[in-house]
């Protein structure tokens, strides 16, 4: 509504830069006619294409590729604009061009992308969730302010219907992967980009120690790989008491590469040092190097280590972390490979018999590994937590002799883990960061997945705080 003067005429509408200026800072706003409306839209699209464009080459730096692949991806959020200019202006039926609507709305996205770019860059795990309820906040000020300037009355349940808009089209961006990442690395540029070659570099120096096995009697080894798995159990005991306690199994597969060992390693520790693990703890490690060390990851190898391991725990109460690092496969199978050696892939059926075998009922599987995500269908329980490093249908990268860690194990066991209040901060944080990593370096995400058990995160609580015995 205008209100007139004291010579009896309406007020003159503000600009369109004055106006977006003041919405920008959420101050009130007087009233706005059409006129300049198309030259204030097309201004800020084009401010804010150009602002996408800079955020994405400075987070490529120091060596930026153009790449022309990923400009049709912008019609995706040209029809989003659309679509809220059109929600909204239906819901507030204001009179004139749906120019007018289309200026505040175009009005909200350099804000918006400033403000994403600085949570996937910089916001960790613990002020996560308080930053994005900031942007809804900040989303809900400006069109509460920005509605009213264009109908001249309170706009409450178009303004909360437009978040809700928004915060759907940014999860569905995410979800559908429709990031138009126009910089990548060098590396990147020259990268394959599906197939399982992209599970990191698939390069080794296998041709360096073909003799590994080639002097040792392979059946005489996997045949005494029992026996090695039992001098490993032997200085395992659970603590006295009811408290529940947490175990530790680890399962490098690939022995070709040492970065799945190295990555199973940092693995024990970190999780040994949270959840109190001590000397409750075994590995299975195929390492082309070193055949003697561990036991060797082999399917049966780790049905047996299951069974030893069960047998020592209190299996209505206790833990099993079970940490698996390899290379994985699109049909859902994680890669054993150790030189020459006879070995099978580890399915997903596989792991989910040699668990119900051994009576194992609380446990926490962490799998890194392109395609890990299909591991969860199966192995879904509420006395269960499962971590991926990729989605079902996602490879994951970092895997290679020339690394210490994958991309997930430098973001989940290094970076996140040892500081997160929880695991499920822990893997956002963690999923935050990869994304983000795999987008500057024009990656195709890998889409990590989780699925937590409800019954299991209470007991992972008590046994991280260290508490006495928890309530039957």
């Amino acid at each position: 509504m205008e209100h007139e003067t004291n010579s009896g005429q309406p007020p003159k509408p503000q600009t369109w830069p004055a106006a977006l200026l003041r919405l920008w800072q959420l101050r009130a706003v007087g009233s706005v006619g059409e006129s300049g409306a198309v030259r204030a839209s097309v201004a800020v699209g084009l401010a804010s294409l150009a602002l996408w464009v800079g955020i994405d080459w400075w987070q490529i730096q120091p060596d930026p590729h153009w790449s022309a692949a990923a400009i049709p991806l912008f019609a995706w959020y040209g029809l989003a604009l659309l679509g809220l200019s059109a929600l909204l202006q239906r819901l507030v039926h204001i009179q004139g061009s749906v120019a007018i609507m289309l200026t505040v709305v175009m009005g909200l996205s350099p804000v918006l992308i400033l403000f994403v770019a600085s949570v996937t860059m910089w916001v960790g795990s613990r002020w996560l969730a308080a930053s994005w309820a900031l942007i809804a906040v900040y989303t809900l000020v400006y069109l509460l302010r920005g509605l009213r300037s264009v109908s001249g009355k309170s706009q409450r349940v178009a303004a909360l219907l437009g978040v809700v808009y928004v915060g759907a089209f940014v999860w569905a961006s995410d979800a559908l992967d429709v990031i138009p990442d126009v910089w990548v690395s060098a590396d990147a540029a020259d990268a394959p980009q599906s197939g399982a070659a992209t599970d990191g570099d698939t390069d080794t120096d296998a041709g360096d120690d073909k003799n590994a096995t080639a002097g040792a009697d392979a059946e005489a080894l996997l045949f005494r790989q029992a026996a090695q798995i039992d001098a490993a159990l032997a200085p395992i005991r659970r603590a006295p008491g009811d408290a529940p306690e947490a175990f530790f199994l680890g399962f490098a597969g690939v022995g070709e590469e040492r970065v799945f060992a190295g990555e199973i390693g940092l693995a024990q520790r970190v999780i040994g040092a949270r959840y109190r693990v001590a000397e409750r703890h075994l590995e299975l490690i195929n390492d082309q190097h070193d055949l003697e060390q561990h036991p060797l990851a082999t399917v049966s190898g780790l049905r047996y280590a299951l069974t030893g391991l069960a047998a020592r725990m209190r299996l209505d109460r206790d833990i099993l972390f079970l940490s698996i690092s390899s290379h994985g496969s699109s049909d859902g199978a994680v890669a054993v490979s150790n030189d020459q050696l006879p070995l099978d892939d580890l399915t997903p059926a596989d792991l989910v018999e040699a668990l119900q075998d051994a009576g194992i009922q609380w446990r926490v599987i962490i799998v890194s590994a392109c395609y890990a995500g299909a591991f969860i269908p199966a192995l879904e329980d509420p006395r269960t937590v499962v971590l991926t490093a990729a989605a079902a249908d996602r490879t994951s990268f970092g895997c290679s002799n020339d690394r210490d860690l994958t991309y997930f194990g430098e973001a989940f066991y290094r970076d996140t883990l040892p500081k997160a209040d929880s695991l499920e901060a822990a893997f956002a944080a963690a999923k935050l960061a990869i994304d983000a990593r795999e987008r500057r370096e024009g990656f195709t995400p890998s889409n990590p997945q989780a699925y937590f058990g409800k019954a299991v995160l209470p007991k992972l609580g008590v046994i991280a705080r260290g508490a006495g015995s928890e309530p039957d």
